[in-house]
């Protein structure tokens, strides 16, 4: 067995208060999956192995996690038990057990490293040690009993609390560390004689051979359980708070962050400005003296230092330093921007390059094409992409000067430096240095107008 601790994932919950046809385990949270967090918090705490416990009833589960951990199936949804015990003996009873539920999501690395390291210090003989937590709002969760000594003696789930009974408010937060021998003995040992007929991993709590001890943490967020919707959002609201204010701890400027929202995967370097109802998704990544918003979308956007984004829709592109994109622009997958690149206002730029120091102007469509260094491309233009079948590209050469509502019909290409008078319709390549004008000459018929009854004389 590798060094550290077996991780098992519990990720074959049924989810029917989900009301979805997506498996629970894998709606999203922050961008990722739930059973990510889940699988990415044992792994940075020091798992040696990590196993995923998986439904066969949904195998675009196991699907999503293939080659990234282990999966083994619960044959039939019998409880949190039943789902450990489907772990094959000779990996749980091997040495020390984490349990994880993959609808715990955000447990932190470090809470699971102070419990793996509180249980291993104990002089006591130690059987299990869990996470505990006092939550504002206990609805769902099992509720921990301690003895006179301070240890677990029994968790109760909250359909098997009696009437009478004062309820405790320390909770059960599912994340347990295990002695893995002794959970084996306790998992055969296990029954079914509750409210819910299933094989409860909590029972095993009294059924261990030897003493109990819960951690208790300190972030309550840590125990939030997805069952429904609802409770995703609450996690939602959570993991976001915790990526912001890591991020203004680390020097990024957020004006309001109960408007702004950033996935845990999102990278921003110190100095860079957030502003209100912005949203940052995926693999975003900006440097330094970035300002970004209002109102800006980004999804797996790579950006250089001081680059300058107003409320426009950006994906999948990269952006070199000192790039400025004014408001209501759309960068589509793609699309690179070299250093210093403008666009207007209303602009798009789609599957194209587009070099330094070039301008793109208000209410332009670029779209695959190759623009070279120091281009104008006036208001309005066009690159034709698209010829009823297929798709072209349009080259546009270095300092080509493109006038203002032009239509550039692919496939055709720009020579370096030449011109091209406002208005054009241009399907022909165009020489290096030359002038291409292709619009109507303009005609002039005085009193045209008095003639149609047009204007009053």
């Amino acid at each position: 067995m590798p060094d550290g601790p077996l991780a098992v994932i519990l990720a074959a919950g049924q989810g029917t208060r989900m009301h979805s046809s997506v498996p629970k385990v894998l709606h999203r949270l922050g961008g990722r999956p739930l059973v990510l967090h889940a699988i990415d918090a044992a792994e940075a705490a020091g798992a040696g192995q990590v196993v995923a416990v998986v439904s066969p009833a949904q195998p675009e589960v196991r699907r999503s996690l293939e080659g990234r951990v282990r999966c083994v199936d619960q044959e039939l949804p019998q409880g949190t038990g039943d789902a450990v015990r489907s772990v094959p003996p000779a990996l749980r009873e091997a040495g020390t057990v984490l349990v994880l539920s993959a609808d715990v999501p955000l447990v932190r690395p470090q809470t699971l490293r102070r419990l793996l390291d509180e249980h291993g210090q104990s002089q006591d003989g130690r059987a299990c040690t869990l996470l505990s937590v006092v939550p504002d709002d206990p609805s769902g969760m099992g509720r921990i009993l301690r003895d006179d000594d301070g240890r677990v003696a029994r968790i109760l789930e909250e359909g098997d609390i009696p009437d009478d009974m004062v309820i405790p408010l320390e909770c059960n937060a599912g994340v347990y560390v295990f002695e893995g021998a002794r959970l084996g003995l306790a998992l055969d040992r296990l029954s079914a004689d509750n409210a819910q007929g299933e094989y409860y991993l909590t029972d095993v709590v009294q059924l261990l051979d030897g003493p109990v001890h819960a951690l208790l943490t300190g972030e309550p967020a840590e125990a939030i359980g997805v069952n429904d919707l609802r409770q995703l959002a609450a996690a939602e609201a959570a993991l976001r708070r915790r990526t912001l204010d890591r991020l203004m701890a680390a020097g990024v400027a957020i004006e309001d962050p109960a408007t702004t929202y950033i996935d845990g995967t999102v990278r921003v370097a110190p100095d860079s400005v957030i502003r209100p109802l912005s949203t940052l998704r995926g693999s975003t990544v900006l440097g330094t003296g970035c300002v970004v918003g209002p109102m800006a979308q980004l999804e797996n956007v790579r950006a250089g230092d001081r680059v300058v984004i107003g409320s426009s829709q950006l994906e999948d592109c990269a952006l070199d330093d000192d790039v400025r994109i004014g408001a209501y622009c759309r960068v589509r997958p793609g699309s690179v921007l070299g250093s210093g690149v403008e666009l207007g206002t209303h602009a798009e730029v789609k599957n194209s390059t587009v070099g330094a120091a070039s301008r793109i102007g208000h209410f332009s469509c670029v779209l695959d094409t190759d623009v070279g260094r120091d281009v104008n491309i006036g208001a309005g233009t066009v690159t034709a992409n698209y010829d009823g079948r297929a798709k072209h590209r349009t080259t546009i050469g270095d300092r080509v000067f493109v006038g203002t509502n032009s239509t550039l019909v692919a496939p055709v290409r720009l020579g370096d430096g030449c011109y091209i008078g406002a208005g054009s319709f241009v399907d022909a390549d165009v020489p290096p240095g030359a002038l291409a004008v292709g619009r109507a000459r303009q005609r002039i018929i005085e009193g045209w107008a008095a003639r149609r009854g047009r204007v009053r004389v």
